[in-house]
């Protein structure tokens, strides 16, 4: 056995040796098994299903109140700068961003992933397949079982979850399990000293914390490397399974049952891309037929809404119309965008549920709504507006005139009528005409908010269908895209069946042959990187790295 010196340079020949040997097995699983670029420092993805408190542990990991920001990719990071934990000083904790499938916990990058699990119920279905998708891209696994605070049976769940990982992927059934409670670490704040230290103890973060360093702190070179060799072993396994499949295949009934089964797939190959095009397009135009009339709908209401507040209201109350319109529509857009996004999924999953497994699924881009203020401010009133309420003025001054008439045929002096009558005249002149004026504004607002609104609503209709327009097209040009790769994935499928059925026909026992070599090569190989990834781990537990120096740091 060679010396732990020579383990570095063992790595890389075998690594080297696998990926050749994938290459010429099944080049697409080599492309696929590529290990993508290990992160500068040790980093450890905090994954799991929805619900699990990924930010809280963090939070109590850390100790501080609040989860740090997302950073531009969406995610979370934990680096030294902000951690004031000094077991947890030499490596970076990520909170992953949540991907549209939550049976797809993403680890690509990482060093070592600590997967959350719920004290109030074991591991569902969902969760053990997409721990299996991601016990294939990273090596290292640690398990916390959270909110036992709150479920006093946590340890009977704990037992069904080692039992339930075990089977569902064999080599993490030795993974250390964790069980934690960031609440009591956060309740631990308020308490004194003697309660404090007695509450973090029973939080068990403590001895998570220790794991993680002690696993992951000073060994980036080395699970990174332990990665690729995972990487390499999976796609080796897959190569394997495929090719006893085949062999399957080759081994079935001759005869009627081959004859048969070339027509079936024939038929298939055929129909294949025509119909599934067929349904995307047919379920796209209803999308669109449907979301367009929810807009219209939607639009409507608010106008008549809007135009009823219009004739009812006085001049304080025009005056908030254009502030209330704005946030009605700010509000109605974005419950257009949000429903939209949520019809384009239900949509793109109902189309390629059968042709691409759930943890492929594309996210979607919904078009930005812009600049929030899309109601454009009202115009300046006309001068023609002005021009009526002078001459309603005028009006009123001509009604005073007209009121005072039956008075001048009064038999008496017309000097001293006249001179008499002309404040009275005068009086209700201004009356009149001030009382005209008011009104004749108070309408021509109410016509010049009626107009606007009528503008500023066809503006709205017409920003917020080019928003659905671009989500439409982006959608479309995405999910057209990704159906015609997993088209192309289901028509190499038939084309390998077809051909394993040809074969069967002509010369299956040679095909037999080849699928047992290939098969017994990727065995093998998978063979030799397990081997090897168990001795890694052996000398990764022989290597102790020391605890750092406790000092006063944010209590965990």
């Amino acid at each position: 056995m060679s010396s732990p010196r020579d383990v570095p340079a063992e790595v890389a020949r075998t690594r080297e040796a696998l990926t050749t040997l994938l290459a010429r097995l099944d080049p697409d699983a080599a492309a696929r098994a590529a290990a993508p670029a290990p992160p500068a420092r040790p980093t450890v993805a905090l994954v799991g299903a929805p619900g699990r408190g990924r930010g809280e542990l963090l939070a109590a990991l850390l100790g501080i109140d609040a989860v740090p920001e997302r950073g531009p990719d969406g995610a979370v990071r934990a680096t030294h700068e902000r951690v004031g934990v000094p077991l947890l000083e030499e490596l970076d904790l990520v909170l992953p961003p949540r991907r549209d499938d939550p049976g797809t916990w993403p680890v690509d990058g990482a060093t070592a992933a600590l997967v959350l699990a719920d004290a109030a119920a074991p591991l569902g279905t969902e969760e053990l397949e997409a721990l299996a998708r991601a016990a294939d891209r990273v090596d290292t696994v640690v398990f916390a079982l959270t909110h036992t605070e709150a479920h006093r049976g946590w340890r009977t769940v704990l037992e069904a979850d080692r039992a339930l990982v075990a089977g569902h992927v064999p080599r993490l059934a030795d993974a250390p399990w964790f069980p934690v409670s960031a609440a009591l670490a956060r309740r631990a704040h308020d308490r004194d000293p003697g309660g404090a230290e007695t509450l973090r103890r029973r939080s068990g973060l403590a001895a998570l914390q220790r794991e993680l360093h002690r696993l992951v702190a000073r060994r980036r070179r080395m699970l990174g490397e332990a990665n690729a060799l995972r990487l390499l072993a999976g796609a080796l396994d897959g190569v394997a399974a495929r090719a006893e499949a085949t062999r399957s295949a080759l081994r079935a009934p001759a005869g009627g049952d081959l004859a048969r089964r070339r027509d079936e797939l024939l038929a298939a190959r055929s129909s294949l891309r025509r119909d599934h095009h067929t349904r995307w397009r047919s379920d796209l135009a209803a999308a669109r037929v449907a979301a367009t009339d929810d807009l219209a709908a939607r639009v409507r209401a608010l106008g008549v809404a809007v135009r009823a507040r219009i004739d009812d209201a006085d001049r304080a109350g025009l005056a908030a119309v254009p502030r209330e319109l704005a946030g009605e529509v700010e509000a109605l857009a974005a419950d257009v965008v949000t429903g939209l996004g949520a019809r384009l999924r239900e949509l793109v999953a109902a189309t390629l549920a059968d042709l691409v497994p759930a943890g492929e699924l594309p996210s979607l881009r919904v078009a930005e709504l812009g600049e929030p203020a899309l109601v454009p401010a009202p115009r300046t009133r006309p001068a023609e507006d002005r021009l009526l309420v002078v001459a309603g003025a005028s009006g009123g001054l001509g009604l005073s005139r007209l009121a005072l008439l039956p008075l001048l045929a009064v038999p008496i002096a017309p000097a001293a009528l006249g001179a008499a009558l002309v404040p009275v005249s005068v009086g209700l002149g201004l009356g009149a005409a001030g009382w005209v004026a008011r009104a004749r504004r108070l309408a021509a607002d109410r016509a010049h908010l009626r107009q606007w609104s009528v503008e500023a609503l066809a503006e709205v209709r017409g920003d917020l269908e080019r928003v659905l327009a671009d989500a439409l097209i982006t959608t479309e040009r995405e999910v057209t895209l990704a159906l015609d790769a997993a088209l192309e994935d289901r028509a190499r499928d038939l084309d390998d069946a077809l051909a394993a059925v040809r074969l069967a026909g002509t010369d299956r026992a040679e095909a037999d042959r080849a699928a047992a070599r290939t098969a017994a090569e990727a065995r093998e190989g998978r063979d030799r990187a397990e081997t090897l990834l168990r001795r890694l781990a052996e000398l990764r537990d022989r290597v102790d790295v020391p605890e750092p120096h406790p000092r006063a740091a944010p209590a965990t």
